[in-house]
């Protein structure tokens, strides 16, 4: 890197003499930039006008500013310029000095084939960092491979969040970025406006090559960026947060609207196809009939969900009730899950919280999740309905008396 920045300070005051510069690929795809045409065993890429690229010194220049908080790259070693550093390193990752986009070091992968089991073989490089006071981040890198992979997914990097500082505690499922599956050459992945989850104190952003998928392939990895392109503003505070129009609730309040389904199937959002039934039900006649409809394999999805804003109270028990139709034409099954939300009407940061499932049996079953308690920063709760089908076919369940009550 040191003497791509040489070169560049050199070429941009010195313009008149050298007007642009090369960049040679050779014959194991590694990039260098040249102030000369490219050597015989080399192939020109293309050539760079000097005077355009002092106007933009990088080529994959990240869209925010990265010399305040707002936009600093959290990544330590990003660009692989010292070796393997600051990066959790397994069996199949390496370093190649020259591999990167300008010629220089990145991290390459090269997953074994795994053997024909039913297990995921994947080949993970991982960092952790921490997020201080960012509410929203921007994750990128460069990206080529030396052959198509058989998918898309063989290749990818993740954000996980997670409670603990060290990313060991309190883990939950944040985005990924992944190249496309056919174009060769330099890739630019980039995803924006993650949220953190509820909670989060610190990512880890993971890079993963899957040995099933990827056929073989080396991947190379180059200037991960990750940063915060938002940050939290602790001094914001809504009307609706204000203590004096906080509710204090009373042991046992229940706050689930309509869900006896008594009547209809008001006051909730839908997912899967989802009907009222007036001739079952649990303890008495009303219920949700949610039909879940497959083409070909697996699918699960929301079936139906409802949104809470909560009071001062902190423990809740949350349960319902569930039944499998027995003329379905597939196997299925259902889950019952409370996530809870930074801000009020279910919006902000999210934390995914605990769930319930019905056992694989007949007529009525009761769900219940009792010990709930709201992340303290938590003003509002999704509870969604969670129904899946196990592959091709339709599989119907009822839900009934489902209830979200205040326990202390």
């Amino acid at each position: 890197m040191k003497q791509l920045l040489s070169l560049l300070i050199y070429l941009f005051i010195s313009p008149s003499l050298h007007a642009d510069f090369y960049q040679c690929v050779n014959e194991t795809g590694g990039i260098a930039y040249r102030d000369s045409p490219c050597n015989e065993d080399e192939n020109l890429n293309k050539v760079i006008d000097a005077e355009a690229m002092n106007k933009k010194t990088s080529i994959f220049e990240p869209e925010i500013d990265g010399s305040t908080p707002l936009g600093k790259n959290l990544i330590k070693n990003p660009s692989f310029e010292q070796k393997l550093s600051d990066w959790q390193i397994p069996l199949g990752a390496l370093w190649t000095s020259d591999g990167g986009i300008y010629g220089t070091g990145s991290l390459v992968i090269n997953a074994k084939k795994p053997p024909e089991d039913k297990y995921i073989h994947e080949t993970i490089v991982e960092q952790c960092v921490t997020l201080d006071h960012g509410e929203k981040f921007e994750l990128s890198a460069q990206f080529r491979t030396d052959r198509a992979p058989q998918k898309a997914y063989a290749n990818r990097a993740n954000v996980i969040w997670y409670e603990s500082l060290d990313c060991s505690s309190g883990g939950q499922w944040g985005a990924y970025i992944e190249p496309k599956q056919y174009t060769t050459g330099w890739q630019k992945l980039r995803r924006k406006n993650l949220t953190p989850a509820l909670d989060a104190k610190a990512a880890k952003i993971t890079i993963v090559q899957n040995g099933r998928f990827s056929k073989g392939a080396y991947a190379y990895w180059d200037n991960i960026f990750f940063a915060p392109t938002q940050l939290f503003d602790q001094s914001a505070k809504s009307s609706q947060d204000s203590a004096s129009e906080i509710e204090h609730s009373a042991i046992g309040k229940d706050y689930i609207s309509n869900g006896g389904f008594d009547d209809n199937i008001k006051s909730w959002r839908p997912g899967w196809p989802t009907e009222w039934s007036g001739t079952q039900g649990d303890v008495s006649p009303g219920s949700a009939e949610v039909t879940a409809n497959s083409l070909s394999h697996s699918i699960g999805r929301t079936a139906f969900s409802q949104c809470i804003n909560l009071d001062d109270n902190k423990s809740y028990e949350l349960g319902a009730s569930f039944k499998r139709k027995q003329t379905s034409t597939q196997t299925g099954s259902g889950r019952l899950r409370v996530s809870w939300y930074q801000k009020q009407n279910c919006s902000g940061r999210v934390k995914t919280g605990k769930s319930a499932d019905p056992e694989d049996s007949s007529g009525w079953q009761k769900l219940r999740i009792t010990d709930l308690t709201a992340p303290q920063l938590a003003k509002s709760a999704s509870i969604t309905v969670i129904q899946s089908i196990a592959g091709k076919g339709r599989f119907t369940a009822y839900w009934d008396d489902i209830y979200f009550r205040s326990a202390q």
